[in-house]
C-alpha cells in the first residue's frame, strides 16, 4: 500500500514532509476512498438489478427512494470527507514544508512568526514560500495543480461552514458563495441538486492528483536547495 523507504513504514505520520512520506499518506486515502467506491457500486448495482426485477410498483418506489438517499446522501458523505481530510492532509504537510525550510535556513522571520501575524492556512503559506523562498507558483509543474487547489478550497470552505449548502452558505460571505456558484459551473466533477453541492468519484481522484502533484513539487524544491547548501 505504501513504500518502506523511510525509516519507519509504520510511523508515516509524525515524520517530515519528505517526497516518499507525502505520496504513503495521500496514497492511504486515497486507497480507502477507491476501495470504498467500489463497494457501494457493487452496492448500488444490486439495488438498480432489483428495482428491475420488482413486480410490484409499491415496494418498487420504495426501492427506488433508497436507491435515492444512497446516491445524494450515503456517496455524497463519503466524497465530502474524503476531501476534507485529503486539503486538511494538504495544509498540514505545506506547514511541515515551510516550518522545515524556516528551520533548516534560519530564516529571521520564523514560520510561526509569519503565521502569528498574517494567519493560517494554505494561501498563506504559498505567501510564506515566494516570500522567502522565491517559489514560483506559475511555473508549469505547480500551477497545474495550483489553480485545481484554489478550486477545492473555496469548496471546503463551503462543505466546512455549511455542509455545501449554498443557501445556507451565503449567510457567510454572498461573494464566496457567488463566485463558488460560478466555479462549481465550470469545473467537471462539481454539480448542485437544489442549492447542494454534488462531487463526482473523478472530482476526488482529481485532488488527489493535484494535492500530492503540488507537495511533491515544493519537496523536491526543497531537496534542490538542501544539496545547494553543500557547495
Amino acid at each position: 500500500m505504501f513504500s518502506k523507504n523511510t525509516k519507519n513504514p509504520y510511523d508515516f505520520l509524525s515524520h517530515s514532509a519528505t517526497s516518499q512520506t507525502i505520496s504513503n499518506r495521500i496514497n492511504v486515502v486515497k486507497n480507502h476512498f477507491n476501495s470504498s467506491e467500489e463497494r457501494h457500486k457493487q452496492d448500488r448495482d444490486q439495488l438498480l438489478n432489483q428495482i428491475s426485477q420488482e413486480p410490484h410498483e409499491e415496494m418498487k418506489e420504495e426501492l427506488e427512494l433508497e436507491l435515492h438517499f444512497f446516491e445524494h446522501f450515503f456517496d455524497r458523505i463519503h466524497r465530502v470527507s474524503t476531501l476534507l481530510i485529503t486539503y486538511s492532509l494538504l495544509e498540514n504537510l505545506m506547514a511541515k514544508i515551510c516550518k522545515e525550510k524556516s528551520e533548516r535556513y534560519q530564516i529571521s522571520e520564523s514560520f510561526e512568526e509569519y503565521v502569528n501575524i498574517n494567519g493560517y492556512g494554505v494561501p498563506k503559506f504559498k505567501e510564506y514560500l515566494q516570500k522567502h523562498f522565491k517559489a514560483d507558483f506559475s511555473e508549469d509543474k505547480i500551477e497545474k495543480h495550483w489553480s485545481k487547489i484554489c478550486t477545492l478550497n473555496k469548496l471546503r470552505n463551503a462543505l466546512a461552514h455549511s455542509e455545501g449548502d449554498l443557501d445556507q452558505y451565503r449567510h457567510c460571505s454572498v461573494s464566496a458563495c457567488k463566485n463558488l456558484l460560478n466555479t462549481i459551473k465550470s469545473t467537471k466533477g462539481l454539480s448542485l441538486y437544489s442549492s447542494t453541492i454534488i462531487i463526482s468519484e473523478q472530482y476526488v481522484n482529481e485532488s488527489f492528483v493535484a494535492v500530492e502533484g503540488l507537495l511533491l513539487r515544493l519537496a523536491e524544491i526543497n531537496i534542490k536547495m538542501n544539496r545547494q547548501e553543500n557547495f
